[in-house]
């Protein structure tokens, strides 16, 4: 079944991963745009959304919405792609236009709707597979009758690893091999590869597969401290 997708979904995306990571869109149209008319042909537009890498986050039917939706008739037979447009929508979440003159507007630090504050403290990730869902659910569960039984929460070990001098210090992730050593040698669990593989399903880093959220799964498996027995 395809998903339908809209234009909503579709720039807010966008505007996600440009915003995360701090990508110039302007920089790799204007290879197109060499006399800065502020149009490219869509081919071109599509092309400097690759090399910006964004194709590796939003789908070719997301990307070929937007296309669609900034292409102007020039002429009776000339379709392009109308960039400035495109670059006012999409860098409203690096900066304010026009804000020289009104230096006294209020400027938000960042944009709030993009950047979800809880965003380390949970995973809503639903894996693809249900009975994979359901599966690592039934897990998280049982670890977390684990650690309140133990009343020994699991987030400081994870906490050493991340400090660890070769560890890649991205904050609150670990790498999937520190993940997998936490479980099995620090916390000395009973797990299984595939259920590592699950919770690495789940809780892994939305762009660097490579990483684990470990706050997020802490946040899960940790006993409220209410319910941890007396020291």
């Amino acid at each position: 079944m395809t998903l339908d997708v809209s234009l909503e979904s579709a720039m807010r995306r966008l505007k996600q991963h440009v915003y995360k990571n701090r990508i110039r869109v302007k920089e790799f149209l204007m290879d197109f745009d060499k006399l800065n008319s502020g149009y490219v042909f869509p081919n071109h537009f599509l092309s400097a959304l690759s090399m910006a890498g964004i194709d590796r986050y939003l789908s070719a039917k997301e990307l070929e919405l937007i296309c669609e939706t900034y292409k102007v008739q020039r002429d009776a037979t000339l379709v392009m792609v109308d960039t400035r447009s495109f670059l006012h929508e999409v860098e409203l979440v690096f900066t304010i236009p026009h804000l020289e003159k009104d230096p006294l507007v209020d400027v938000p630090s960042e944009p709030s709707a993009l950047l979800d504050k809880t965003r380390y403290l949970k995973s809503s990730r639903i894996l693809p597979d249900p009975q994979d869902e359901t599966t690592v659910i039934a897990l998280l569960e049982r670890l977390s009758e684990t650690t309140l039984k133990r009343g020994q929460p699991v987030k400081a070990f994870f906490d050493d690893a991340a400090q660890d001098d070769h560890s890649a210090k991205l904050f609150g992730h670990v790498t999937v091999p520190q993940f997998r050593q936490v479980l099995t040698t620090k916390l000395d669990w009973v797990i299984s590869d595939p259920e590592v593989a699950l919770l690495v399903a789940k809780f892994r880093h939305e762009d660097k597969p490579e990483f684990v959220n470990y706050i997020a799964f802490s946040c899960t498996v940790d006993p409220p401290e209410r319910y941890l027995p007396p020291q």
